[in-house]
């Protein structure tokens, strides 16, 4: 899919209609992904254990408590934002509002990108594609989106079997040690594969937003299934049976993920629209603030 200026400053639009919302910082607030150590940002107060620097001892605080309390600070060290993009035909396709899933997941990396970005944090993609899996140097800045846009449009149509959970698990090997704020852009069948065990392992010491762009429904009207190819029986797209039947099964993903998502602190949030993704980037924020996962 081809990336051209115009797509880039639409984008870059959608992504200043932010700063006229009435909302603080969107980097505010914990995060797994902050570093602790030494600035003037005071964090938190610890018990001392051995190791810790002792000319950090908060000694009013130690002597109310009768414990040895340490005072901890916010490292001065940018956020790392990892964007993980889901790939493939399926990509191809529409939501059920007739809008272009390419289009949407294409504008929610760049939304990310350019709130993030212009906040100071480095930004890196990765997705999967004919020659495996392509991942970005994390940098910052508005050119270093663009970059990662045109790296998503050149490969999200590849790769017709991409894996989202072993895509996931390829990256956490990738930066073993690194804390970042990890975005996933995918869809129902991209849920589907992730495991419960993945997002244990992903939030351990990451923070985790899903964007789940959502597919037409295979009933309803005359639909084409870009994965097989095929336009569907007009028999089975009338079928009342195959629609409750397709209505459960994805029920089915939705409520299975939300669970595993609850389990593990990660915020799941769902959109159609084009016009709806600087909105839905933004209530992923401020859900991770207040505590609301799912």
């Amino acid at each position: 899919m081809e990336i051209d200026y115009e797509y880039l400053a639409r984008i870059s639009k959608d992504a200043v209609l932010y700063t006229s919302r009435k909302t603080t910082n969107i980097l505010d607030g914990g995060y797994n992904s902050v570093y602790l150590g030494k600035s003037h940002e005071f964090q938190d107060l610890k018990e001392y254990s051995q190791g810790d620097d002792i000319t950090s001892i908060d000694w009013k605080s130690s002597s109310r408590t009768d414990r040895l309390l340490v005072r901890r600070y916010i490292a001065e060290k940018k956020h790392s934002v990892l964007i993980i993009g889901d790939t493939g035909a399926k990509m191809d396709a529409d939501t059920p509002t007739g809008d272009y899933k390419a289009d949407i997941a294409l504008m929610s990396l760049g939304v990310i990108g350019y709130l993030l970005g212009r906040q100071g944090s480095d930004v890196g993609f990765a997705c999967s594609g004919e020659r495996g899996i392509t991942n970005t140097p994390f940098k910052s800045g508005g050119i270093c989106v663009e970059e990662l846009l045109r790296t998503y449009g050149s490969s999200i149509f590849e790769n017709p079997s991409s894996d989202m959970n072993e895509l996931i698990m390829n990256m956490l090997r990738s930066f073993p040690t690194r804390r970042m704020i990890v975005f996933v852009i995918t869809d129902l069948s991209g849920l589907k594969t992730v495991r419960n065990e993945t997002l244990s392992r992903l939030t351990e010491r990451n923070d985790a937003y899903f964007i789940c762009v959502d597919d037409a429904t295979l009933t309803g009207g005359r639909v084409y299934d870009r994965v097989g190819e095929e336009y569907i029986d007009r028999f089975l797209a009338g079928s009342r049976s195959l629609k409750k039947a397709e209505e459960a099964e994805r029920n089915n993903i939705l409520n299975r993920f939300k669970l595993d998502a609850l389990r593990n602190r990660v915020v799941l949030e769902r959109v159609q629209t084009a016009p709806d993704v600087v909105d839905t980037v933004l209530h992923l924020f401020e859900r991770g603030h207040s505590g609301i996962f799912g």
